[in-house]
Order: structure tokens, then sequence, then C-alpha cells
């Protein structure tokens, strides 16, 4: 990574590992938490980092394809290289032979190369920390020939030689401090391979260590002046270098200062002593300066996540509270029609309760019309039964009377008989009237309801034509002509002061259809999301 990229780094990586969470490739999420891990390394957070890295390999774990062992190559290498210098070296040397496992697997030359310098660099830091066992000494070198012979068998193949570069030089280091001065030939063959790789990578840091080794060795052999022109040729070679190489310049700087003092020259020593004050200074404000950035990030990282977990339980609030407002919508339906149900219930049982009294009443009537009319009856019985009486008491006074008086009875008889019969037709008109009354009752009903329901609908018309011409044509200007007939007369129910129910009724649609429509109102009037419809519209008037 250049230097100053770092930040543009971590937001690159941050939009990634954001799109992994909606991403289906599983391989290319692991990807992304991969860089993760690999930036959360290199800014020194190893708790990051391995949550990371641990997090892309258990994603690729079941995943049979190149690509994902390459990528977990790296992962086990990464984790492998935080277990380092005895601080796990069983975790490291376990990730290690993960890493050259996953590597052969994936069949990348630069994955295997990788996985033997893993696999070396894992045995060598569990000899540092045992050097009793030899045999860990052996086993990292074993690897570290067997990743350089790769590497020359298959150079062509390989994109970053930087790594061969590395092996070589670890190699040579490995020699230089624990094997014996014999081996300067073995040790000088790799810093030569180291030398010559670098150059070509322009690996300028490499080469500045190969000459601080050599210089070394010329140190063992009292070779002051070579030891000397050996440093100075390593610090020439990181002259034009980016400041990341001001420790490497700093050692070889300290490196000067001890040569001169074993030559016994104390001025050039306090020199180079002072150069490498200057040198590990810069380092030292470089590191201070990092750590403030890394902390800055961290803390601007912290308000980014934050954010997001507040969004988060926003939105999942807001979907709660939908969920609420869709069920008490529901509710509240269902409850208005348990009303209404109810209410046509009692309307029905009101108006069958009135039929049944009305029938009463006309049974009444008809019961008392026929006890009168019995009663009439006895009556006419009784008198004619008087009349027999005082006939038979008047029959031998009154012969001659007798022809005359049953005249008079058969006509008085004929009249009553007369009578009798009209007051049958007219009880007969009166029930059939009556009946006539019952069966119209419900036509009756509905007449005066029809009658309502016009009044109403007289009274709203009314209501309607009273709206001045200019609301509409505000209305349809605003809205750049694009409100229809039924927008405008949704506008008037609004203007009137109807909520949606209301309107809705009127309208003939449901309430959900309504609150469509204002939608689709606020879209033609150009209304932001959080204006009032109803007050823009009151306005307007």
């Amino acid at each position: 990574m250049q230097k100053g990229q770092e930040k543009r780094a971590a937001l690159y990586i941050d939009s990634a590992v954001s799109c992994a969470h909606k991403s289906t490739d599983k391989t290319l999420a692991a990807f992304a938490w991969l860089r993760k891990g690999w930036l959360e390394l290199v800014r020194n957070n190893n708790e990051k980092a391995m949550a990371g890295l641990l997090k892309a390999d258990s994603m690729l774990e079941n995943i049979n394809e190149k690509r994902a062992y390459s990528y977990r190559t790296l992962a086990n290498h990464y984790i492998s290289s935080m277990y380092a210098y005895g601080s796990d070296t069983l975790k490291q040397h376990r990730y290690a032979v993960t890493c050259l496992s996953m590597a052969k697997k994936s069949g990348v030359p630069d994955d295997i190369q990788i996985g033997y310098n893993t696999i070396a660099h894992s045995f060598f830091s569990a000899f540092e920390h045992n050097k009793q066992h030899h045999a860990l000494l052996d086993s990292s070198m074993r690897y570290y020939r067997l990743s350089m012979n790769f590497y020359l068998r298959n150079h062509d193949k390989i994109f970053l030689q930087s790594n061969a570069s590395l092996c070589a030089l670890n190699t040579a280091n490995a020699y230089f401090k624990y094997y014996p001065s014999s081996y300067k030939d073995s040790a000088q063959h790799y810093i030569n391979i180291a030398l010559n790789i670098g150059r070509k990578t322009n690996g300028r840091e490499i080469i500045a260590n190969c000459y601080g080794m050599l210089s070394e060795y010329a140190l063992r052999q009292k070779n002051y002046k070579a030891a000397e022109q050996y440093l100075l040729t390593g610090i020439s070679e990181l002259e034009n270098a980016a400041p990341a190489v001001d420790i490497t310049r700093s050692r070889l700087m300290l490196g000067l200062a001890n040569v001169a003092e074993q030559q016994g020259d104390k001025q050039k020593a306090l020199n180079y002593y002072k150069q490498y004050i200057a040198y590990y200074s810069k380092v030292f404000d470089a590191q201070k300066l990092a750590t403030v950035q890394q902390l800055e990030e961290e803390y601007h990282a912290a308000q980014r996540d934050n954010e997001i977990a507040r969004l988060r339980e926003r939105d999942s609030y807001n979907k709660r509270l939908n969920w609420l407002y869709i069920a008490i919508g529901s509710i509240s339906i269902l409850l208005l029609g348990l009303l209404l149900s109810s209410y046509h219930y009692k309307l029905k049982a009101s108006e069958q309760q009135k039929q049944i009294a009305d029938q009463e009443n006309e049974e009444m009537s008809l019961i008392a019309e026929l006890q009168q009319a019995e009663a009439q009856r006895l009556r006419l019985e009784k008198q004619e039964a008087e009349l027999q009486a005082n006939l038979r008491e008047e029959e031998r006074t009154r012969a001659e009377a007798q022809q005359a008086l049953l005249q008079d009875r058969a006509e008085w008889l004929e009249k009553e008989l007369l009578a009798g019969t009209l007051k049958i037709e007219e009880k007969n008109a009166i029930l059939e009237l009556l009946k006539q009354k019952s069966n119209d009752a419900r036509q009756i009903g509905r007449i005066i309801n029809q009658n309502l329901r016009m009044d109403k609908n007289l009274d709203e018309q009314q209501a309607l034509s009273n709206i001045h011409p200019s609301f509409f044509n505000s209305l349809q200007e605003r809205a750049g002509n694009t409100l229809t007939r039924l927008d405008l007369k949704h506008c008037a129910y609004i203007l009137m002061g109807f909520d949606n129910k209301e309107i809705a009724g009127r309208l003939g649609v449901e309430p959900k259809s309504i609150r469509m429509a204002r939608y689709r109102l606020k879209q033609k009037l150009g209304l932001d999301r959080d204006e009032n419809l109803d007050q823009v519209i009151r306005d307007i008037h």
C-alpha cells in the first residue's frame, strides 16, 4: 500500500464489507473480509485483524474452488504471522500448516511459495523461543530451501518476486545468527540471491539489509573498512526511498556508529550516532503520527458504526411502528364492521318489533270490533225475545194486529240484516286497508330513506358548488393540469373537512385507496414527503 493511501483503502474496504452483507457470492464476500483483516493487521490492530481473517476463512470452508483456496492461503498466512516470535508458536505452526495445505490445493505458484515461507517462519519462531531444540532450526532451514528451490524452478510463473528475496534474506540471516562462520559461503549465496531479486523488484530495503548483513560478517573478521563501506552502500541504496524505510536507515547508522567506535574514532562514532538519533526520531514521529491517525480513523469508524446502528434501530422501530399501525387499522376496521353489523341487527329487530306491535294493535282492534258485534247481536236477540214475549202477551188481545206486527217485525229484521251486512263489509274494508298498510311499511321506509339520501346528496352538491372556481384553477396550475375530476373532487372533500373514511365512503372506494390517492396528489402537487397535504389545500383556498 502506497503512502497516504491508507484512508482511501479503508473507505473502499469498508464499502466492500458493507456490500458483502448483501452479496450471495460467498467467495467475494470472504475476499472483502480478508482485505479488512489485512488492513487492520497493517494498522497493528491485531484483535480486529484476527476477527476479519477468521470470518473470511470460515466463509470459505465449504467452497472447493481454486480462488477460495488461494484466499484461505493468505488468511492463514496472516493469522500465523500474528502468532510469530514466541507469542503462541503452536497456533502459529497450526495455521502455517493450513496455509501450505490450502496453497497446494490452489496450485498457484505464489501461494505455494507463501506456504513454504510460512511453515519455515513458524519453525524459526519456535526455535527462537526455545533454542535448545535445534531440530526446529533444521526444519526451518529445510522449508526455506524448499521455498527457494521452488522459486528457482518457477520464477517466471511467480508474480510477487519480493517474497523470494525475503525468503533468501531470512535464510542468510539464520546462517548468520545460528551457524558457525564456516557457513559464510552459504549465507553469501543466499545474500546474492536476495540482492539479485531485490534489484529486479526495486526492493531497496531488502538490498540495504543485505549490505547490513555483509557488514556484520566483515565486522566479525575485524575488517572495519569493509564493514563501514557495506553500511554506507546500504544507506546509499535508501537515498531516494520512501520515509517508511527510516527505521532501516537508523539501524544502518547505528551499525556505522558501532564500527567507528570499535575503530576508536569517537568523533565519527558520535556523528553517526547523531544521525541515528535523527532517523530514529523521524521513525518515532511517524509512529506517533500513525498512531494519532489510527486513533482518528478508529474514532470515525466508531461514529460510522454508531450511525449505522442508529439507522438500523430506527428502521427496525419504523417497521414495528408500521406493523402496529396496520394492526390498529385492522382492528379499527373489524370494530367498525362489528358496529355496523350490530346497528343493522338492532335496526332490523326494531323494525320487526314495530311490525309485531302494529299487528297486535290491529288484532286488538279486530277483537274489539268483534266483541262489539257480538254484544250488538246479543242485544238484538234480547230485544227479539222481549218482543216475542210482548207479542205472546198481546196475542190474545191483538189478534187482528198480529199480522201487521209480524209484517213490521219482518221489515225490521230485514233492515237489521242489511245493517249487519254493511257492518261486515265495512270491517272487511278496514281489514284490507290495514293489510295494505302492513305490506307497504317497508316501501314507505325505503321511500323515506331515499328522500333523506337525496337531501344529503343535495347538501353535498350545494357545498361543492359553493367552492370558488379559482380554487380548482389554482390546484390545476400548481399540478401542471395533471389533476383528474376525481382528484379535484378529492381535494374539495379535503377542503370541506372530511377525513379519509368519509371521503372513501363518498367516493365509493376503500380507505387504503384514499391513502394511495393522497400520495399521488402530493406527487402531482410537487409536495415533499413531510409536507401536510390538508394544510396546503386549505392555504390554496
